[in-house]
């Protein structure tokens, strides 16, 4: 086989594989793209908090992650810290009370059908009363940790929040990277 013959061949070859190497990175970028479009976009919604109804477990300025498919496998419960909808946009706040429970508030403290609920394992500022107030079905009672803070199911324009308003469970703290946190 002469040597013109075995160069056009192989010069073929080369850039063949040239153009699949160029395809498959090609590819590859693609699906890590839709790969990450589909955990912000459908699973996993960035939230900027922007004011201190959470804090000290939320500040304004941080970053976190609310999981949209989470409220699906499981409904969420007392202490979950929960993104939802009202009239006036969305909101995060802590669930205090389940469906059917009675929930009020004395020198700030929350008591479950007369029962004081044990909230050490998060710090909340104890501020004002409430007469009591019965969670109705196939909702929920939510309560900021900042109480002072006040735009929750304490108000009568929010009150008790429907599972159908909850958009998401709140997952994780992204920012700032020294307080970054995991919330089960």
């Amino acid at each position: 086989m002469s040597e013109s013959r075995k160069r056009r061949r192989s010069d073929g070859r080369a850039r063949t594989y040239r153009n699949a190497r160029r395809l498959g990175w090609l590819f590859s970028v693609l699906v890590t793209i839709a790969v990450l479009c589909l955990v912000f976009f459908v699973w996993l919604t960035p939230v900027q908090i922007v004011d201190a109804s959470m804090a000290p477990a939320l500040n304004s300025g941080e970053v976190v992650l609310c999981d949209q498919l989470g409220k699906f496998m499981r409904l969420p419960e007392r202490g979950d810290i929960v993104l939802f909808s009202t009239e006036d946009g969305l909101f995060i706040k802590r669930i205090v009370g389940m469906p059917g429970e009675t929930v009020e508030l004395v020198a700030g403290h929350v008591y479950i059908n007369s029962i004081p609920l044990d909230e050490s394992s998060y710090s909340v500022n104890y501020v004002g009363d409430m007469p009591p107030v019965q969670v109705p079905e196939g909702s929920v009672f939510v309560l900021g940790d900042n109480r002072e803070e006040m735009y929750d199911s304490r108000l009568a324009s929010v009150g008790s929040i429907s599972y159908e308003n909850i958009q998401a469970v709140l997952r994780l703290r992204v920012s700032p990277f020294s307080r970054i946190t995991y919330f089960s």
